[in-house]
């Protein structure tokens, strides 16, 4: 059985993460496992206050959870796992996919210039460290059947049918219409020509149907939500490709950009 795995910091972004997770989870009767994951608070002043202990921050911290537990529990009457860890949670969202064998990690952002607790800048880091696919899911975002989906490629790698596996298994299961669409920025060339691109998906999709986009625009993301609100999509799907330190000081990701900016879920694949 699959196990889906759902970063929580008790925050209302984080919640609503949980209910598109348990949603999934019911329709691919898998578990569900809620993860916390935190640090001990570092004293900023020089004012004496009471130290609470790591056994204290445990207890506190796994009163909370099956709280969250217990109300996914009584809303979608399924078992809910649960564990609370101390240390980065970034790091320790990372071991518990290696430990536990995880198929899919759901998390809730915030959104741009959100500052509401940790989980928005936890996600960015995710979706660096991660090798299994993230739903990213927007705090407004409420979970609906999926219709439409969207890849957005800029067409610059090396077509990978095993790293493209879930978004088929995503068309077929939900019997969805997929986009693919390349945003291209004036000025930039793409690496692969457009035809054999769209020849080798259709080898990928192997006959399943799908509408293939080429839009200029002088903002990608302005390109991929315009793409969205006009085709009314459910879901957006981007693949993230791991960047040396100098690559990511030097280059954006419009992945991680998309991950702030997105209105509907953002499913990441990890090349």
């Amino acid at each position: 059985m699959k196990t889906i795995l759902v970063p929580v910091d008790f925050s209302e972004q984080s919640r609503n993460a949980a209910y598109h997770a348990a949603e999934i989870a019911k329709s691919l009767n898998a578990r569900l496992l809620l993860f916390h994951a935190y640090m001990m608070p570092t004293p900023v002043s020089e004012v004496p206050y009471v130290m609470v202990t790591v056994d204290e921050l445990q207890k506190d911290n796994e009163n909370l959870i099956k709280k969250e537990a217990a109300h996914l529990n009584e809303k979608y009457g399924m078992e809910i796992e649960w564990l609370v860890r101390i240390g980065v949670p970034s790091d320790e969202i990372k071991q518990v996919t290696e430990e536990r064998d995880i198929h899919l990690v759901v998390m809730g952002m915030k959104g741009v210039g959100g500052i509401d607790k940790i989980i928005g800048s936890t996600t960015i880091n995710a979706i660096r460290k991660l090798h299994v696919p993230l739903l990213v899911v927007p705090q407004n975002a409420r979970f609906v059947p999926l219709q439409n989906i969207l890849y957005a490629t800029d067409l610059n790698y090396e077509i990978n049918t095993r790293l493209l596996q879930p978004l088929v298994e995503l068309v077929i299961r939900h019997n969805a219409h997929l986009h693919i669409l390349n945003i291209k920025t004036p000025g930039t060339n793409t690496v692969t020509d457009e035809k054999e691109w769209e020849n080798q998906m259709r080898e990928v999709f192997n006959g399943l149907p799908f509408e293939f986009h080429s839009e200029e625009n002088s903002s990608v993301e302005s390109g991929i939500n315009s793409y969205i609100e006009n085709h009314n999509c459910q879901l957006l799907v981007m693949i993230a490709r791991k960047h040396s330190f100098f690559e990511r000081l030097f280059n954006k990701s419009h992945t991680r950009i998309m991950a702030y900016e997105t209105h509907i879920p953002l499913l990441i694949l990890t090349a």
